[in-house]
C-alpha cells in the first residue's frame, strides 16, 4: 500500500475542509434595556471570526415615506445593499442624510438627498441608494422637520433590528467565536461588545444596553 507524506495528508485534509459547506446556525438575540425591559428598534450585529464565503447581496430594502414618518423608523443593511425610498404619502418630501450620535458629530455613511413628489392614485415616486461604507446616518426631511429615520450600515450581513419583544433573529450564522455588538440610536456611549461561540441549529443570546432607552411609537 502507498502511504501519503504527511505534507500530502494534511494538504488533501485541507481541501476536503474547505469543499464541506460550513455548519451555520440561527440565533435570536434579546437585547433588554437597563431597566430589565424588552429593548425594540436595536441593531443587534454579529461578526464571526470564520465568516466564510461571501453572501449574496440583499434584494433592496424598502422604507416608506408614509404619514409623515420614515417606515420602518430604523433600517439596518449590510455594505453594498440598495436601499429604496417610496413616498406614499400626498406630499412631496425633501429627503436627505445627516450626522448621527448624541451630539450630531458622527458624518453619515453617505451623503444623499433627493426629493419625491407626493403619491397621486397608485402612482408612488422612489428613488434608490446604494450604501457602500459601513456607518449610520440619520434621515431627515427638508420640508417636514419632525421626520426622522436611522440607517445603521453594517460590516457583516449578519444583522437585524429587534422587534417590539425586544428578539431578532438572525439566519446562517457560521458557527464558531464571533464578537456580538448592539446599536441604538439614543445610546450616549458605545455598548460593549460581546463574544459569544455559535454552534448547533438554533441559538439564543441575550444583550442588556447600559442604558433604559425610551418607549417609541410603531408607525406600520
Amino acid at each position: 500500500m502507498t502511504r501519503l507524506s504527511p505534507t500530502f495528508a494534511a494538504a488533501g485534509a485541507l481541501l476536503l475542509a474547505l469543499a464541506l459547506p460550513a455548519r451555520a446556525a440561527n440565533v435570536t438575540v434579546t437585547v433588554h434595556g437597563a431597566d430589565g425591559q424588552p429593548a425594540a428598534n436595536v441593531v443587534v450585529q454579529l461578526a464571526p471570526a470564520h465568516p466564510g464565503a461571501p453572501r449574496p447581496p440583499w434584494t433592496p430594502v424598502v422604507i416608506v415615506q408614509r404619514d409623515i414618518h420614515f417606515v420602518p423608523a430604523i433600517t439596518a443593511v449590510p455594505v453594498g445593499t440598495t436601499v429604496r425610498f417610496s413616498n406614499q404619502d400626498p406630499y412631496d418630501h425633501h429627503i436627505r442624510s445627516e450626522p448621527a450620535g448624541p451630539q450630531g458629530n458622527i458624518p453619515p455613511a453617505k451623503n444623499f438627498e433627493m426629493r419625491l413628489a407626493g403619491a397621486s392614485g397608485d402612482k408612488v415616486a422612489s428613488a434608490d441608494v446604494t450604501f457602500d461604507k459601513a456607518g449610520v446616518l440619520v434621515l431627515g426631511c427638508h420640508l417636514h422637520g419632525s421626520m426622522r429615520g436611522h440607517v445603521y450600515v453594517a460590516s457583516t450581513p449578519w444583522v437585524a433590528v429587534t422587534d417590539a419583544s425586544g428578539s431578532a433573529t438572525i439566519a446562517d450564522v457560521p458557527d464558531g467565536a464571533a464578537d456580538l455588538r448592539t446599536w441604538s440610536p439614543e445610546q450616549l456611549v458605545d455598548q460593549p461588545v460581546a463574544q459569544k461561540q455559535v454552534g448547533g441549529a438554533n441559538v439564543a443570546f441575550e444583550a442588556t444596553l447600559n442604558f433604559t432607552p425610551p418607549k417609541r411609537r410603531r408607525h406600520s
